[in-house]
Formats: C-alpha cells, sequence, structure tokens
C-alpha cells in the first residue's frame, strides 16, 4: 500500500480550529475555560489531572487523589466471592445492578454468593430474590434450603432467614438450558425454574452477607437480581452509591500515582493525606511524564497527615509506592503540592447577544458537587464531565483506557451550578423568559432564591417566564441538575468482549442511554449529567412564536406544490389576547389574526383554502442526496402584540413525504420518487456530548460525499439543533428513533409520563426540518403498548404527514446484522427483500489515528487497550474473523502499522460489497454504524478524529447514484441506477493479470431505467490465481465512473501480491483558496512497470500533521503502470496549519 504525504503552506489568518480530536473545535463554539499560568503560592495539584498504576474499583481511583476533598474516613468498599474465590470487577456488582440480563452463576449442589462491605454499610430488611435453577430432574429429589446469614466479621454467622423445601424451589418455566452455562454448545439440556421471591432479614447493617444454596441435583443457581430493600424501596448497596474520596490500590504490587500539573512548576512541599499509608516509597518529578527522578524518599509514618520537603521544578510528580503497610494497600485522600506556577482556569467570556437572544452560554458558571464546597469553572453548554476535564481535573479521557482513572461514585451525584448576569437594557418592560435546550437528567432552577420551576428528562426544553425574578443589576441563577437514578455499572471490556450492552439506565428514559456502555462506547462517568445544551433569555410582549412546519402536497406530473404552513403560538399572559401572525416562505406571505386565551398555546395553520397564494406554486423542492438539490426557502414568522412581540426565523425545506407498505416491505418516497435508503447509524454524537456544529457539518457533509441518503438517530441519543440543520443542508434523510433500545438492552422506562412529555415536546422541536423522513418507536422490539399507541398518536397531531413504525427490525423492515467481517459474496448471496436498518463489521483506523487512540507501549500487539476501544476477539465485532482473513490474505502481521495498512484493503472490499448487494433491490441498508462517537476499530466509516478510512472510499464507490459493478457471488456485471431519469449506457470491461498486462477486454451496452439494477454480463472467465478487473461506465461517449477489483481464487491467493516490488509513485499538487475552503487537485503517476496498489492520499499541513477533516474525490485507489490520476481535494480553510 502507497501512501502519499503533500505538504501545504498555511493559507491565510483565518481563526484556526483547535486541532485534531478536540471538540468543539471552532473557538466561537468552544465555551472551556481558558488555562492560565498562575504563580501565586498554592497547592498546585489541585484539580490537576492524575494518573495511577491501578485502582481496586472504578470509584477510588486517582482523580480523588487531587479532587480537594480529605477525607479520614475507611474508603467504601465491596467485595464479593463464592466458594471459587473473589469475582472480579467486571462480575462482582452483577446481582446488584438492576439488569435482569446480567447474573452471576454459581455452578453445585452446595454454594454461595457472598458480600464484604468495608466503610459504610448497607442498611436493608429484605432482599428480593430473582434467581434462576438449572438442575438435573433424576437427582434433585432431596429438596433444597437457602439461608441468608449475616456476620460482623466474615468468621461468625448469624441466621438471618432460611427458606426449605422437599421440593424444588420457584416455578417451572417453559426454557430448557446448558449443563453449563460457560458453554455456548452443549450435550445435556437442563429444565430452568425461577425463584421470584422477597425474603425478611431483620434490621440488617453488618459488614457481611452470605446467600448459601443447597439443593442435591443442582446443576448452577443463577443469580439475577438480590435487590435489598429497605421500606419497601430498593437500597442501593454499591459503593458507587456510597462516595469517599480516596484513591486506594493494592499494595502486593509497586504501584504509582502521578499528577499533571499542566505546565512546568516551581515547588517546595508535598502534603499527603494518607488513610492507609506505605512503609516505603519514593517522590519523583518529571518534565515529560515518562523519565523520571527521585525527588525525596517517603518513609512510613503514623501521621495521618505527611508533609515531606521537596524541592522542584517539574510539570509532573509521581508517588512511587514500594511496600504497603499493615492493611496490605494503598489508601490515599489526598495529594498537595505546594508551590507555584501550573495552571488556573479563567472562565470563556458569555456570549450574549445573538438576535434578540441573550445568550448564557460561557460566562461566569459555576459548579461544584452536591455535599461539597469547592466551586470550580464550569463550562455551559457540557456535561459535568466536560467542565471537570476542561479544567485539567481529568486526563484525556479518549486516550488508551484513561476515563477509568475517573471516579464512578464521585461523578454519580447531583450537582450545582450557578451564574450572574444582567438583563440586557432592551428586555426593559418585556415580559422575560428563561430557556433551557437540554440538562440532563432533571434539574430544579432557582432565580435570585426563588423556585421557577422544574425540567424532568434529557430530552425536554424548558421555558419559564421570569420577568417578577429579575432585579437590577447582578441576577444570580441557580440549578440544581439531578443525577439518574439508575446509572447502572461499568461495562468491562477485555480481550475476548466487550460485556454486555446497555442496563438499568434504560428506566430512566429519556435519557442518554448509551453511556452505560455498549460493544461501541465505553461507559461515561456521569451517564452525561450536566447542563448538556444552550441556555440564554429572551424577551417578548407576552406572546411568542415557536415551533414551525410546513407541509406539502405536490400535483404530479407538474410538481406544483401546496402547503399548510403551521406555527406554534403562545400567550403567557394572565389575560387573553388579540395577535397577528405574519409568516412567509421564501418571497410567499401570509397572516392570520388570532384570539389567544390566557396562558395557552395553540397551533397556527395557514390553510392553502383560505390562502390562494399557497395552493399550486411553483417552488424549489428539497430533495434527498443524489435525488436533486435539497434547497431550503429562508421562512419565519412574526406574531404582533402591542408591536412585535416576537419572530423566528428557520430553513424550510418544500417537500412531500410519502410511504407504501409500511408493515410488509416499508418504502419510502419523496416528492413523488421512491428513495433508496442508503446509510448509516449514528448511536451517539461524541462520547461526552462535545459535538457543535462545525463537527455536525463535517461529518453530515462526509455522508453526502459518501452518496448516503439518510442517517438514523439510534435511539434518540443525539439531540442536538446543529445536526438536523447539517442533513437539512447536506440532503440526508433522517430516520428518527424514540428513547427505547432492544428491549434486552435494559428495561422499559419507568415513568412513561415523563417520556411522552419529552416526546411531545422533542416531536415540536424537530418538525420543521425537511430531513426527518420517519419516526420509529423501538430499536429491535416494540414499545410497550401504552407508549406506542401514545407516539402514533403524537406523531399523527403534531407532525402530520410523517410515518411511525412500531420496530426497527420487524415488520415492515429487518435487521439483526450481521456485524462482523464475512466473505464479500455473502452479502450478495444473503440479500433481503425489506429494507434492513443494522449491518456492519470492523473497521480498522489509520496508523496515525492508532497512535492518538492509544499509549506507545500499547499499540502492538493487540492487547487489553484494543479491546476497551471495542476490538475484541468475540462479541458481535469478532474481530478473530477479521484477523484471520488479515492473515489468510497477507501472512501473519507483525507490527500495529503493518496492520492498520493491511485491514485498508479489508474495509474497502467488504464494505464496498455491503453496499453493492444492498443494490440488487434497492430496498434500504443502514450500516451499523456510520459514525463513531468516540475513538474506536469498529463500525464506522471515518474515525473519531475525522479521517475517513478505505471503507469510506468503498462505500462512496458502491453507493454512486449511477454506478457499474461486479456481483460477487455471481459474477454479473451490473448497473444501478438511482437517479431520477433513464440511461443508455455503455460498460467497458477490462481484465488485467498480477502485473499490470491486459488480457482481455469487452465492451457492453444496456439501458437503464430510474430506480433500476439492470444485469448487463456475465463476467468473462479467467484461468488466473489473480486478476484485475475494471469496469468502465460511459454515456454519451464521456466516462461516468469506473469500478476496480482485485479478484482472488482463495483468500490465500492474494499473498502472491507480496512477491511483486514497490511501485514508485510520481505527485504534483496546486491548491487555491475560494472563500471559506482550500480547494486543489493532487496528481499520482505510476512509473513503474507494476500495479500500485491501493494508493492513499494523505494530506498534511507544513507542520506534517494531518489535516482534518478532508474531502478527497477518491481514495485508496489502483493506478497500473503507466497511470495518472488527478484527484480533487478540500477543506476547511479554519482546519489548515
Amino acid at each position: 500500500m502507497m501512501a502519499s504525504m503533500c505538504l501545504l503552506a498555511m493559507a491565510d489568518n483565518h481563526a484556526r480550529t483547535r486541532g485534531i480530536g478536540l471538540y468543539p473545535g471552532r473557538a466561537c463554539e468552544n465555551f472551556a475555560p481558558t488555562m492560565t499560568v498562575d504563580n501565586t503560592y498554592r497547592n498546585v495539584a489541585l484539580h490537576r489531572a492524575a494518573i495511577a498504576s491501578s485502582s481496586i474499583d472504578y470509584n477510588l481511583t486517582a482523580q480523588l487523589a487531587t479532587d480537594g476533598i480529605t477525607s479520614t474516613a475507611k474508603p467504601n468498599t465491596l467485595t464479593v466471592s463464592t466458594p471459587d474465590g473473589m469475582l472480579d470487577l467486571r462480575n462482582k456488582e452483577r446481582a446488584f445492578d438492576q439488569n435482569i440480563h446480567t447474573s452471576n452463576f454459581l455452578k453445585g449442589e452446595d454454594t454461595y454468593l457472598q458480600m464484604h462491605w468495608d466503610g459504610t454499610l448497607p442498611q436493608a430488611n429484605a432482599i428480593a430474590f430473582d434467581v434462576k435453577i438449572a438442575y438435573y430432574p433424576d437427582k434433585a429429589t432431596k429438596g433444597y434450603s437457602i439461608e441468608i446469614l449475616g456476620s460482623d466479621n466474615g468468621t461468625k454467622w448469624k441466621r438471618l432467614y432460611a427458606d426449605a423445601g422437599r421440593g424444588l424451589p420457584g416455578n417451572a418455566t417453559k426454557q430448557m438450558v446448558s449443563s453449563d452455562p460457560n458453554k455456548q454448545t452443549d450435550v445435556v439440556r437442563l429444565p430452568l425454574r425461577a425463584l421470584l421471591k422477597t425474603f425478611p432479614i431483620g434490621d440488617f447493617h453488618q459488614k457481611y452477607l452470605r446467600v448459601r444454596f443447597r439443593m442435591p441435583g443442582c446443576a448452577y443457581w443463577e443469580v439475577s437480581s438480590l435487590d435489598f430493600k429497605r421500606s419497601g424501596s430498593i437500597t442501593e448497596v454499591t459503593p458507587a452509591w456510597n462516595f469517599s474520596s480516596a484513591w486506594v490500590a493494592d499494595g502486593r504490587q509497586e504501584q504509582w500515582l502521578k499528577v499533571d500539573l499542566g505546565t512546568k512548576a516551581d515547588f517546595d512541599r508535598v502534603r499527603l493525606h494518607w488513610i492507609e499509608s506505605p512503609q516505603q516509597g519514593k517522590i519523583q518529578t518529571s518534565q515529560d511524564g515518562y523519565t523520571w527522578t527521585d525527588a525525596a524518599p517517603l518513609t512510613a509514618s503514623k501521621r495521618a497527615v505527611q508533609e515531606i520537603a521537596c524541592k522542584g521544578s517539574a510539570r509532573y510528580v509521581r508517588l512511587l509506592l514500594q511496600k504497603p503497610g499493615p492493611t496490605g494497600r494503598y489508601a490515599l485522600a489526598e495529594m498537595e503540592v505546594m508551590g507555584r506556577g501550573g495552571l488556573t482556569a479563567k472562565p470563556a467570556k458569555v456570549r450574549g447577544m445573538e438576535d434578540g437572544r441573550y445568550w448564557l452560554d460561557g460566562g461566569n458558571w459555576q459548579l461544584c458537587r452536591a455535599g461539597d464546597t469547592q466551586w470550580i469553572p464550569a463550562t455551559v453548554p457540557g456535561t459535568v464531565l466536560t467542565s471537570y476535564a476542561n479544567i485539567g481535573a481529568l486526563p484525556q479521557t479518549n486516550f488508551d483506557n484513561n476515563l477509568r482513572q475517573v471516579s464512578e461514585s464521585f461523578f454519580n451525584s447531583d450537582f450545582n451550578y450557578r451564574n450572574t448576569f444582567t438583563v440586557p437594557a432592551e428586555y426593559t418592560g418585556k415580559q422575560v423568559w428563561l430557556n433551557f435546550n437540554g440538562i440532563n437528567w432533571k434539574a430544579e432552577i432557582s432565580l435570585n432564591g426563588s423556585p421557577i420551576g422544574k425540567i424532568e428528562g434529557a430530552f425536554k426544553r424548558g421555558r419559564f417566564n421570569v420577568t417578577k425574578y429579575l432585579k437590577a443589576g447582578e441576577n444570580t441563577l441557580e440549578v440544581k441538575v439531578i443525577h439518574n437514578a439508575h446509572p447502572g455499572i461499568v461495562k468491562i471490556k477485555n480481550e475476548e468482549s466487550t460485556d454486555l450492552n446497555g442496563g438499568a439506565l434504560g428506566a430512566d428514559n429519556p435519557t442518554f442511554h448509551a453511556s452505560i456502555g455498549w460493544d461501541w462506547i465505553t461507559s461515561t462517568p456521569g451517564r452525561e449529567v450536566g447542563i448538556w445544551n444552550d441556555v440564554y433569555l429572551n424577551a417578548t410582549n407576552g406572546v411568542s412564536v415557536a415551533d414551525p412546519m410546513v407541509t406539502t402536497k405536490l400535483n404530479t406530473p407538474d410538481t406544483l406544490a401546496t402547503m399548510t404552513p403551521i406555527v406554534r403560538v403562545s400567550n403567557g399572559l394572565d389575560r387573553a389576547v388579540d395577535a397577528i401572525v405574519r409568516g412567509w416562505i421564501g418571497q410567499i406571505k401570509f397572516e392570520k389574526k388570532v384570539r389567544l386565551d390566557a396562558n395557552t398555546t395553540q397551533d397556527v395553520s395557514f390553510l392553502p383554502t383560505d390562502y390562494p397564494q399557497l395552493r399550486d406554486r411553483k417552488m424549489r423542492l428539497w430533495w434527498p442526496n443524489g435525488m436533486g438539490e435539497p434547497y431550503l426557502y429562508d421562512a419565519g414568522y412574526t406574531v404582533e402584540m402591542d408591536g412585535t412581540s416576537d419572530s423566528i426565523r428557520y430553513k424550510a425545506g418544500i417537500r412531500e413525504v410519502s410511504y407504501q407498505n409500511m408493515d410488509t416491505a416499508l418504502q419510502i418516497f419523496f416528492n413523488g420518487h421512491r428513495l433508496d435508503p442508503k446509510g448509516g447509524n449514528w448511536g451517539f454524537s461524541e462520547t461526552n456530548l462535545n459535538y457543535r456544529g462545525r463537527e455536525y457539518d463535517a461529518a453530515v457533509r462526509y455522508h453526502r460525499d459518501m452518496n448516503f441518503t439518510m442517517i438514523r438517530n439510534w435511539v434518540g441519543q443525539i439531540g442536538d439543533e446543529e445536526f438536523y440543520e447539517a442533513c437539512d443542508k447536506y440532503g440526508i434523510v433522517v430516520w428518527q428513533d424514540f428513547w427505547l433500545a432492544n428491549p434486552w438492552d435494559g428495561p422499559d422506562p419507568y415513568n412513561e409520563n415523563m417520556f411522552m412529555d419529552n416526546a411531545n415536546d422533542y416531536i415540536y422541536r424537530i418538525r420543521q426540518h425537511a430531513s426527518i423522513g420517519i419516526y420509529v418507536g423501538r430499536n429491535e422490539g416494540y414499545p410497550p403498548a401504552t407508549l406506542d399507541q401514545a407516539l402514533r398518536k403524537s406523531i399523527a397531531r403534531e407532525h402530520p404527514q410523517l410515518g411511525y413504525i412500531s420496530s426497527s427490525a420487524d415488520d415492515g423492515v429487518s435487521g439483526h446484522g450481521p456485524y462482523w467481517a464475512v466473505p464479500a459474496d455473502w452479502y450478495f448471496a444473503h440479500t433481503g427483500e425489506k429494507f434492513h436498518s443494522e449491518r456492519g463489521l470492523p473497521n480498522i483506523v489509520s496508523y496515525e489515528s492508532l497512535q492518538r487512540m492509544l499509549a506507545p507501549e500499547h499499540l502492538w500487539p493487540q492487547s487489553i487497550s484494543w479491546a476497551q476501544h471495542d476490538f475484541t476477539q468475540k462479541g458481535a465485532q469478532r474481530g478473530a474473523s477479521f484477523n484471520e482473513m488479515i492473515a489468510t490474505r497477507f501472512g501473519q502481521i507483525q507490527s500495529a502499522k503493518a496492520f492498520t495498512e493491511q485491514a485498508q484493503w479489508i474495509n474497502y472490499d467488504l464494505h464496498r460489497a455491503m453496499y453493492e448487494s444492498a443494490q440488487q433491490t434497492r430496498q434500504g441498508m443502514l450500516m451499523w454504524m456510520s459514525h463513531p462517537c468516540w475513538p474506536s476499530m469498529v463500525w464506522q466509516t471515518y474515525d473519531y478524529y475525522l479521517e475517513p478510512t478505505a471503507a469510506y472510499f468503498g462505500i462512496k464507490k458502491a453507493c454512486e447514484p449511477l454506478h457499474v459493478q461486479l456481483n460477487a457471488h455471481t459474477k454479473q456485471i451490473e448497473v444501478v441506477n438511482t437517479t431520477l431519469q433513464a440511461h443508455q449506457l455503455e460498460i467497458v470491461e477490462e481484465q488485467f493479470d498480477i502485473k499490470g498486462n491486459k488480457i482481455s477486454t469487452r465492451t457492453h451496452r444496456t439501458g437503464v431505467a430510474e430506480d433500476q439494477t439492470v444485469r448487463v454480463a456475465e463476467l468473462q472467465s479467467a484461468d488466473l490465481p489473480i486478476r484485475l478487473v475494471r469496469l468502465t461506465l460511459k454515456e454519451n461517449g464521456k466516462k461516468v465512473t469506473d469500478n476496480f477489483y482485485i479478484e482472488a481464487r482463495s483468500d490465500a491467493d492474494y499473498q502472491a501480491l507480496k512477491a511483486l516490488p514497490e511501485a514508485k509513485l510520481q505527485f504534483g499538487q496546486h491548491f487555491e483558496q475560494q472563500g471559506d475552503e482550500m480547494v486543489g487537485h493532487m496528481t499520482v503517476k505510476n512509473l513503474s512497470d507494476v500495479p500500485a496498489y491501493y494508493v492513499r492520499l494523505n494530506l498534511k499541513g507544513s507542520d506534517g500533521e494531518q489535516i482534518l477533516p478532508v474531502l478527497y474525490e477518491d481514495n485508496y485507489f489502483t493506478l497500473l503502470p503507466g497511470e495518472e490520476k488527478t484527484v480533487k481535494v478540500s477543506y476547511r480553510v479554519e482546519d489548515s496549519h
């Protein structure tokens, strides 16, 4: 594989983005504090990022050593064991995570599950059991017993409750299970019984609890849930719910903790607040975080606070702990480094007045954990986690496994925000409204000490009339953000699998359910708690307009449009009023006088029967990508009552959406023409919700460039307006899910009223967007009947003309993968007759991106670090099968660089085949997934750093509106047409040997109608282990496109390519600035007498760093001997460097 690196000088003096992988990337959209050097004498380690060699769990992590909280209490821990020993971090809390799909399996006729709490002890008087029993019927004839035992020391036990019987426990089920729960296949199938019962345990408040299970003939007990209860309600017993501030590590091995001061600092003392101190260790310093110099010894001390004279000047300070004290572990409450320098946070400027709104983004927001007294500068909009990251209190959370250095229990908390502002003078005498576009999970809001309202649910806007609470001068806004009630437990990925998807967090929907962890996203501490979207003030005379939309009916075939504009009008006054609502779409204007009752909101419609200017108009239509221009009109409304009270402007797309066969084989039509839905699933925007307008524009623009037509907003996890704006702009249809994951991935929402309150508001919020194509109730299942009916009614009422289906993978659509690499011909042999909502495979990043993702020592060989970024050997992605393909084609790989390069062949070929196969019927195919929310090695088209992989270009080729392809299963040459016109075409079929020598040429002619796939001819046979096939599509003698395949009789035959010499390439380039874009052409010529396979263009700036995002007309292409190719390349000026 060849790579070209084009060095470009920096363009003009435009403002630059912050750097690759730093989001928000555009300075004007980033409201993080500025970090500045502070030379006052202080604790320079306070709220500075700390990383440790290990921690005993995901609560007592390195972060807590610099959080400013000097606890003296014993840290809260939980140890869970069975007769086989202690359970590891992945398994020990499965019985307490309120997820019936996670379990502990206890094998044998006499076994137990034992819990040991240290620190805060649980308080409960009952335990609700959800236990299943697999047994041998011929042996299970002597009854059973279950004992619940308590102890203060783990040796002397007191029976708290006993249950026994001569028969079998629980109730029979119809299920038959394996005799070994750890095996995928089995020889013996056993019956299963279910025990759902609550046992009283008195007033339990002890360190140890043991549940002993005895039953002759039992194969195993599957403990799904042990829910501790007090007075009928579940009481949490895991340490994530009992915060204690300390870093705790196992003393059986050498441990270290390093603190990054942010920049070089001068210090003279280190103060250590021990809970369990070492007997031996060192204080070390470093300038780079890798090379360490001893600064002072650590010796045994009986003092809780140990102060060590330690004069130094460095960026990093490390504790190296070599011998523990009597407890056998290390527990550090706080590490203080006293000195000058280091970094402190200076708040960003407030966004302020724009277009009549006073934006409270940025400014002097502060944040404090509930129960704490330390306030930090907050980033608003942004999650709580983002705020701590932006002041330097956390390490780079998306790098390597750094996120597990962040404490679960610290962020599993409510948080308090506060801000001060002065009301703009132009709001004097008006009704002033405080608006929140998104908080998670709930919020209680006060202004100047007076409660003004609540918000419940992550996708519900908050709008409050605050006129009577405001005062002259400075006003104080306080927001208590309430964290999720059911955050679940950390998903722990290992080399084999990514752990089970989802969990208890589903009970809290609408929320960011994916943040609990899936096989493509890691568990995020705090589960996105915070003020994650914009906050602003606006003023009216009492009447306001919002949530516009326009429905369209086209008269075919002349496509004259008849439109019905609609807008919501609200009267916030305590009296009825008359108002005039005026609207416009382009040059078309309309108005109506309305009567509004006190404190009411209503839809105001402009019916074409009443407004001739809205009937039978020749309009520029909004078309999905590849079908025409996604034209957007300037549109809006004003409402007048005692002058202009309020106004709204938006982009209106005129299109008619219709459907056929929704319950059997869904088809979607835009403006009377059937859509070929080609696209991908977006599971999340960015793991910390840090995408803004620049990132959404770049990512959706990539989708347009790949010739995609649709994005699925999976489980409704993306709630930013900028996402829909980008889809409108680039002609990408949105499949909009609601907040219901696969029923296996978590419980149904516990509060259906809150769910529908969010759903109704959200439909109103997004209905203005022409890109909305369909609503879907649930991922891979059906919503609860009550929600299904309510959603269907809400859409019909609030977004007329838009369709709704209940499930993403049933009835009129299909789904369920596969999600791993399969041979190209498999896709063609398994083409369905329905719109397929999920199919994908691993997609390995470039070597440059891998270096950004992992620490140098973790790049190779593949290890737990790869698994933590989703490349596991088993699970849905089945990395082992991908590795096997690489090894078969290219032999054993010896380095990360070689692996990432060779992987691009697989990326390109299989993703192209996946989409080309879908073009057999053109019913629609959405890949799993087209967008990554964090640095991952699976299920993406470009990576987290916005670099397109080879898969991107294979997809771009396969999804061309007018396309020629080779059916990998039948070896038929096919032509696909998804344009709106018929075509008469010529296909040139060329074949070459491995060295690029032509062995045959044929020409074929065919006609192809709109929305049609034509089989042209069978590929001419050639008795070669490897042959190169080029198909060129022409119309009226001009080349439309081509397609190049490297065909092998077997995958092992690809290894012959390794024997070829490396091709020599010649490069040329020319770039010029066009507005805010740099546009250029790069020319590549093969000077060798052998082909150059999968040539990669890799645009770099004058500093040698990649320029990203970037649009390549083509990439990862093959050049035959002597061939030359010119590729158009463009990128935003702001992304140059």
